[in-house]
């Protein structure tokens, strides 16, 4: 890819005078950004059951097959899972596969996964021989990952930034005297940092205006990328955007609530988390929706078509059975008879969850047992889910063993 004088320079936003007090006040809050980025995954582990909610993607996409019994998850990264016990999946298969053990975040891109370990040190895994191949030999005391196109960032507790991989469009060119930065992230070939004073610098490629920060912008919270365009969060909630934002996934919109938490998609689209727990979209989405309703979001991460939501409670039998019925609906071989059998199954067991108990068992089973008869379904993968979903309810319903089919 071609670039320009300017995609090899960083660009920061100008930033306001500020008095020694003030100065010192900011330096504060950078220490304890960094702070709370070494305790948090720990913290928070000990603290409440999760579940992760992934919506996008199309029939079949088996990146949206989150196993409903996951129920401890602290990070996410599509395709990747962190578990409270320091295991990565991935998901894709039912169960899904551990890539790593013992991390505490995890960053990932088309083509590579970055992983934090408990230790400050970072690993790297992919078919991307810019990603596992050159991350720095003793890197060490990193509190935060994050990972571009062909490129990794590490964010160090003295607040540096440490890049590797591709650097055709200065990507990985970190601009001398960056200090004090609190947060990181890596797009399709730039980069930008966020500093403990609210500013946000810029540096890599320019060719759709990723380092033209908004004049004035300052105050930041938090920060993130797409592919080419960025996504800033302002301490009154307010998110400025910049970059190829008028095709892929288009501007802000206009009428956006106060935010606490952002996602920009490698694709077309944006997301981000509301106040009030609630997901806000916009940009161009296919594929399976968000849940009606979904509450309690405390983090996004999102992908180039498949998306995930941390969320800060775990799924109820209900919630898993109606996700079941959008799985079910979705897919197109299944004769008439065949899925009204099936959601009937459905429908009872829904009924049934706080009603009639043994019923609702009963039903599932026989959903499950409908499923796996041969030439209903019509998708060896898809029948191989539905009945692993069904283990999970079953569980979560308290049913006790079942032998299965």
């Amino acid at each position: 890819m071609s670039t320009d004088a300017k995609s090899t320079i960083a660009i920061t936003a100008p930033a306001g005078r500020a008095g020694p007090g003030r100065a010192r006040l900011r330096a504060w809050c950078g220490v304890l950004a960094v702070c709370l980025l070494l305790c948090s995954s720990a913290a928070f582990a000990a603290a409440a059951r999760t579940r992760v909610v992934a919506w996008g993607g199309e029939v079949g996409n088996t990146q949206l097959d989150i196993p409903y019994s996951l129920d401890d998850a602290v990070d996410i990264a599509v395709p990747y899972v962190l578990l409270a016990n320091g295991e990565v999946i991935e998901i894709g298969t039912m169960p899904p596969v551990v890539r790593a053990r013992h991390a505490k975040a995890i960053a990932a891109s088309l083509r590579c996964l970055l992983i934090l370990n408990r230790n400050g040190t970072v690993a790297a895994q992919g078919d991307d021989p810019s990603c596992e191949a050159s991350v720095p030999a003793g890197l060490s005391g990193v509190v935060a990952i994050a990972a571009g196109a062909n490129f990794g960032l590490a964010l160090t507790s003295a607040g540096r930034v440490v890049a590797w991989g591709d650097n055709t469009s200065g990507q990985t060119d970190v601009p001398p005297g960056l200090r004090n930065v609190i947060a990181i992230a890596a797009g399709r070939s730039h980069a930008l940092a966020l500093r403990s004073d609210g500013q946000v610098v810029a540096w890599g490629s320019n060719n759709d205006g990723e380092l033209d920060i908004p004049p004035g912008l300052a105050d930041v919270v938090a920060i993130d990328v797409g592919n080419a365009y960025n996504l800033a969060l302002q301490a009154d909630g307010t998110v400025v955007a910049w970059g190829d934002i008028f095709d892929y996934p288009r501007a802000v919109p206009l009428d956006l609530p106060p935010v606490r938490a952002l996602g920009a998609g490698e694709w077309r689209q944006a997301a981000v988390v509301l106040r009030d727990g609630t997901i806000r979209e916009w940009g161009f989405q296919e594929g399976k929706s968000v849940p009606p309703g979904l509450g309690n979001v405390m983090k996004l991460s999102m992908g180039y078509v498949v998306n995930y939501a941390l969320v800060a409670v775990p799924i109820t039998p209900g919630e898993a059975i109606a996700d079941m019925r959008v799985d079910l609906n979705s897919l197109i071989a299944i004769e008439d008879a065949n899925r009204s059998a099936l959601n009937g199954y459905l429908d009872l067991a829904a009924w049934a969850v706080g009603n009639d108990a043994p019923l609702a068992c009963t039903a599932m089973r026989s959903f499950a047992e409908l499923a796996a008869a041969p030439d209903v379904i019509g998708y060896t993968d898809r029948v191989l889910y539905l009945v692993a979903q069904t283990r999970d309810v079953l569980h979560l319903m308290g049913c006790g063993h079942w032998r299965g089919v």
